[in-house]
């Protein structure tokens, strides 16, 4: 008997000791919670970018949650970061997983990551950086989820063009060339050698498709293989067929990329043939007065006069003058908006000068801009031809002080 009793002691001993334990375990642990497991997963967990272009990727997000059957996880906000966590840049859109059943959901982004965020990545010395997203659970604590974005040298990158500009031979660096959207340039009649040539910044290498056009008809195809390692590369048109230059009028040239398809808007520059042959460019023919954006009194007692230089004892002189509708479009050497309009006035002499007649006063609008031009002939065929220059004119009821400081305001009281 004494010694059953015993026995069942030492069975309560034991049995209070684990108690104590699993009591001493809960207060230091905590009681567990109501339970759910969220996983959320990213394919492709690494991607590589490249400078100078907006880099792009397609992820896709996969979510499970083992225990609450059906709720939605949202990312509001996804983030460009450094290693250390230094924050370059975010994307503002919200992502979400809808979790029915337990069942694994997918759901894809398409995310761009920008040229500046890589520029400063750069700046930083970093090689890589992560896009990082924190989904929400049932209970509203976050999930991390990163890609790595590793920087790789442009020229290792996916084939891609990244710019383009067009310019023409002729003319010489010294005279300029514009080789941007509108540019143009003057040229002769006949005139021989007329080609223009595209530069292609490019990443990455494979095959470019493109065709020379001249007013819309194609002059030639190009197939053009483009290495690894260039960046570069400088395509010229064909010298032959050439471009037609016997036709007088403007002409628009544009290298139209068929393959890749190019992320920008291809320039076009345009160049103009002159009505006869002549070896002198645009702006050959000097001006004299009067200066550029000279403000020029007019009126019926005084009627202004326009010069220039001499070109030789038989030259014959042809005498333009346009309305302008804006100054900021004016291109002195070669104003794409006059190249069809017809001038105001145009008159022939042999005279190294023109007088305006009272005959041209109700063709005057006080204050706004005006720009002239001089062409010299002889034997028919036009051997020079001058700039044009901007002019004002002012009259007696309008202050000359006060159009130099304020043209448009001047305008409008001349015309009250």
């Amino acid at each position: 008997m004494l010694r059953a009793s015993f026995r069942f002691f030492r069975i309560n001993s034991r049995l209070s000791a684990c108690a104590f334990l699993g009591v001493l375990v809960i207060l230091i642990v905590g009681f567990p919670k109501a339970g759910h497991a969220l996983d959320v997963t990213v394919v492709p967990s690494t991607v590589n970018i490249v400078p100078g272009v907006n880099n792009t990727t397609q992820l896709r997000y996969t979510g499970r949650e083992t225990d609450i059957a059906n709720y939605t996880s949202t990312s509001p906000q996804g983030r460009f970061e450094t290693s250390d966590g230094r924050v370059l840049g975010t994307v503002n859109k919200i992502i979400s997983i809808n979790m029915v059943n337990t069942v694994p959901s997918t759901v894809m982004e398409f995310l761009t990551i920008p040229a500046g965020v890589v520029s400063e990545a750069i700046k930083l010395k970093q090689s890589r950086i992560f896009y990082r997203r924190n989904f929400l659970d049932a209970q509203g604590a976050p999930v991390p989820v990163e890609v790595t974005l590793s920087i790789l040298p442009a020229s290792a990158g996916p084939f891609n063009l990244v710019r383009m500009t067009l310019e023409f031979n002729q003319p010489l660096e010294t005279a300029g060339t514009r080789p941007t959207s509108g540019g143009q340039i003057t040229v002769p009649r006949f005139n021989k050698g007329l080609r223009a040539f595209a530069t292609l910044t490019y990443n990455g290498g494979g095959t470019l498709r493109g065709q020379w056009k001249v007013d819309g008809q194609i002059l030639s195809v190009v197939t053009q293989q483009l290495n690894r390692g260039l960046r570069e590369i400088i395509i010229g048109s064909p010298l032959t067929p050439s471009f037609p230059t016997y036709g007088t009028g403007l002409h628009k040239v544009e290298f139209e990329i068929l393959d890749p398809i190019p992320g920008f808007d291809e320039p076009v520059i345009y160049y103009f043939v002159t009505e006869a042959y002549t070896g002198a460019s645009l702006g050959f023919l000097k001006l004299a007065e009067p200066l550029e954006r000279a403000y020029v009194l007019f009126s019926p007692k005084q009627f202004p006069r326009f010069s220039w230089q001499p070109a030789g004892e038989d030259a014959l002189y042809r005498f333009r003058r346009y309305r302008l509708d804006s100054v900021a479009t004016f291109d002195s050497l070669a104003p794409l908006a006059l190249a069809y309009q017809k001038p105001l006035l145009a008159s022939v002499t042999k005279k190294p000068f023109y007088d305006l007649t009272v005959f041209d006063l109700d063709d005057i609008v006080l204050g706004s801009p005006y720009c002239w031009q001089v062409q010299a002939f002889e034997d028919n065929a036009m051997v020079g031809a001058s700039a044009y220059r901007l002019v004002f004119f002012t009259g007696p009821a309008v202050s000359t002080e006060k159009m130099r400081l304020d043209p448009l305001d001047s305008r409008e009281r001349s015309l009250q």
